[in-house]
């Protein structure tokens, strides 16, 4: 019973074998038919093509160099107004407001002036005091010099009298009793004589102080006038008010702060420039004039966009300690640079928007240099290189760079007229490989 299945295993298995044998001889001859009816690829030889790359032609110009910096204006003439005199107020100009206007002499406010007058009329009175006692002693002193001649004359004829008298005494016609009153008489009128003139020797120091109490008298009413006028505070220009502190009926007392105002068309800006942009500028400073700048209202933009003329005002003398940069003062002129709709060139239209505390942007108008290469700043390679295409062929050559300013650089050495400098990305660059040249772009480096 063994033996039989034993075979019957055997047989099974040498029959699935070969079934697998001939599967696979059929895929051999079928792979080997394929194989041999291929048909051979034709062979091409590869063609090296030089990269491609987009050039424009190099064109000198003249250039202005300029230093942008930012600052915040300020009011060149800022006046705080404050009493000097104790008082009420009892009047307040209607444009003494927050952002009011204000006219040259303009009458800001006024404290009661009733106390003033009066002190003022009371000094007038001692003034006119004064005069009068001067008037008076002038007159004496008249007097007394009138008074003398007459105290002279008593004197000649008491004398004459007295001699008269000793003669008839001498001849025994007048009495003792007659020359001793004689005698006393011209003494009396001597004495008087004397007493007149003592008077009159004092009146230059009574004069003297008479004319002291007239001039302190004087000083009274000027402090009284004085006074009086410090009770009306005027606007010393046109000019706008910044802020204020005080109301009608307030009791204020000297030195207190009652607001400020500044003037009209008077504005400054304080701008730090790095040191080492200040080659840029520095050929005005030395031949005794200042740069011209502009100004604009920073971070705006649009078709009614305003600039301002300024010029630099000074050069502070001392740098800053915190940033290093040298502090400078722009003064803004009047008249606006710019259209406006229709409008070229307006004086003093638009600059009431220019307010104190604007964060404005300032451009300091430098020098003018000749024969510039101004190129996008990205074409630039490290060490100074630029990438340019000469009879097909790759150069990279050295250039010396005047200044690197925002999105660009400037050259003014390395570069000719005419150079094709190399516009697009090239990478794997190699000195001296071949470059195909595709459609040139618009010529760059001439002025805009």
């Amino acid at each position: 019973m063994e033996k039989p299945s034993r075979f019957k295993a055997i047989a099974s298995f040498s029959f699935r074998f070969f079934r697998v044998l001939i599967v696979l001889g059929i895929a051999c001859a079928l792979a080997f038919w394929l194989y041999s009816i291929r048909s051979k690829p034709e062979k091409k030889q590869l063609k090296r093509i030089p990269p491609s790359v987009r050039i424009f032609e190099a064109h000198s110009r003249s250039e202005v160099m300029t230093i942008e910096a930012f600052g915040t204006v300020s009011p060149r003439k800022l006046v705080k107004i404050a009493v000097e005199v104790p008082g009420r107020i009892d009047y307040l100009n209607p444009g003494f407001l927050e952002g009011g206007f204000v006219k040259n002499h303009d009458l800001l406010i006024q404290i009661d002036q009733r106390s003033y007058r009066l002190g003022k009329e009371a000094a007038a009175v001692r003034v006119n005091q004064a005069r009068v006692d001067i008037d008076s002693l002038n007159q004496e002193v008249e007097n007394l010099k009138n008074d003398i001649e007459l105290a002279k004359d008593n004197v000649g004829l008491s004398q004459k009298e007295l001699t008269r008298i000793k003669a008839l005494s001498k001849n025994q016609f007048a009495s003792k009793t007659s020359l001793d009153k004689a005698e006393q008489q011209h003494l009396a009128a001597r004495i008087q004589l004397q007493a007149i003139r003592n008077r009159l020797l004092l009146t230059p120091p009574m004069m003297a102080l008479k004319k002291s109490a007239l001039a302190m008298a004087n000083v009274e009413f000027s402090k009284a006038d004085l006074a009086l006028e410090r009770t009306r505070i005027l606007s010393g220009f046109d000019g706008f008010v910044l802020d204020k502190q005080a109301e009608v009926g307030e009791y204020v007392n000297p030195g207190q702060a009652l607001g400020s105002i500044y003037e009209k068309d008077a504005l400054d800006v304080d701008v730090r420039i790095p040191l080492e942009r200040m080659k840029w500028i520095q050929t005005f400073f030395s031949k005794g004039s200042t740069p011209s700048a502009r100004v604009s209202i920073a971070n705006f933009d649009g078709p009614d966009k305003r600039v301002w003329e300024a010029k630099v005002a000074r050069v502070k003398a001392k740098i800053d300690e915190k940033t290093r940069t040298l502090p400078m003062t722009l003064e803004i002129q009047t008249k606006i640079k710019g259209s406006i709709g229709s409008q070229a060139d307006l004086s003093q239209a638009y600059l009431f928007d220019l307010k104190p505390g604007t964060f404005v942007k300032c451009k300091i108008i430098g020098e003018t240099h000749e024969n510039l290469f101004v190129l996008p700043r990205h074409l630039l390679k490290p060490g100074d290189v630029l990438f340019i295409v000469t009879d097909q062929h790759l150069e990279m050559r050295p250039v010396r760079v005047l200044r690197k300013f925002e999105e660009e650089v400037y050259i003014n050495g390395g570069l000719n007229n005419g150079d094709k400098i190399i516009s697009s990305p090239l990478p794997g660059a190699i000195e001296g490989m071949q470059l195909t040249i595709k459609e040139n772009e618009k010529q760059m480096g001439i002025k805009r």
